[in-house]
């Protein structure tokens, strides 16, 4: 499924005023992301897709999250438990994990599996912050930060009239009239201009059909549509208003500035997941073999310093 990524300032401004109360939290942000928020993450992204090849043996996960930050030189912002978030990611959870030649982010999506945590919080994820860093930990804690999308559905919602009764056309009255031997009568016959009957569905109810293979598909426990608290969707003018964390923004549309050849999409059924993939421009994405003892002495230096190394 395409969507097309629409966000007017105007239209924000006009619908803010239609959307619930718990559509627009304090933690939300409504409008367009600023050009240097965009690059600030692409850039951060950009670092979880240096390859690593670990082997993680009853690690503690401060350690991994540790040996991740500090052998990519990404900004991760770790949702710790503690005294004051009783929700959080447990720094003493054991992590078993081996991984040969796959990117740092790829690793991460794995630990945070492994990390497990309360089966009510619906797991663990990332998401991107505003400000370009890489939030780590339960959903239940990612939840709190969101922002309102505006999709445009358009194309998914137009529907092609069948013509069923349509004129004939003679040909040979056509040429007969073309060489100055015809009658001059029309080279149409039959048919009227009536169009079949059968309109097929309302906008409004194929708009439904849309929203349901989201709310179906994509995190959907976390949907308002379904007793969820963290994502609500509504249909206006052809246009889907989401308001959502960044990881369930990110499963709709991916990134705007990550290439889309790089976006995997993969549909099961446990539902949609999507992937982000290496850009193969070198001047995007510094790439190195790095183990969590430093980088492997068979694989060439990076092209340019890395952020930071293990020691």
């Amino acid at each position: 499924m395409t969507f097309k990524l629409s966000m007017s300032a105007a239209l924000v401004c006009g619908v803010v005023s239609i959307l619930p109360a718990a559509a627009l939290a304090q933690s939300s942000s409504v409008g367009p992301q600023s050009a240097q928020s965009l690059g600030a993450q692409r850039q951060a992204l950009g670092l979880m897709m240096k390859s690593m090849s670990v082997d993680y043996q009853q690690t503690r996960l401060e350690a991994v999250m540790k040996n991740i930050a500090d052998v990519t030189g990404a900004p991760l912002m770790i949702l710790w438990q503690d005294d004051r978030n009783p929700i959080g990611l447990d720094r003493e959870a054991l992590i078993s994990f081996r991984a040969e030649n796959q990117t740092a982010l790829t690793v991460l999506e794995a630990v945070l599996a492994q990390a497990g945590g309360d089966v009510t919080s619906g797991g663990n994820s990332w998401q991107m912050t505003e400000s370009g860093m890489i939030e780590v930990g339960p959903k239940e804690r990612l939840n709190r930060t969101k922002r309102l999308e505006i999709y445009d559905i358009s194309d998914l919602l137009l529907e092609i009239r069948d013509y069923s009764d349509v004129p004939q056309f003679d040909l040979n009255s056509a040429l007969q009239s073309a060489g100055g031997g015809g009658s001059g009568s029309s080279p149409f016959s039959g048919g009227s201009n009536q169009s079949n009957q059968n309109t097929g569905k309302p906008e409004q109810e194929r708009a439904d059909e849309v929203i349901r293979l989201i709310v179906e598909q994509i995190e959907p426990d976390q949907w308002t549509n379904n007793g969820g608290s963290a994502a609500t969707v509504r249909y206006y003018k052809k246009q889907l208003l989401v308001t959502a964390p960044d990881y369930i923004q990110r499963q709709i549309n991916g990134y705007p500035f990550w290439p889309a050849e790089q976006t995997q999409v993969d549909q099961s059924k446990a539902g949609r997941r999507v992937t982000l993939l290496p850009p193969k421009s070198p001047r995007v994405v510094q790439t190195a073999k790095i183990t969590p003892s430093g980088p492997s002495p068979a694989s060439p230096a990076p092209s340019t310093p890395t952020a930071a190394e293990t020691k």
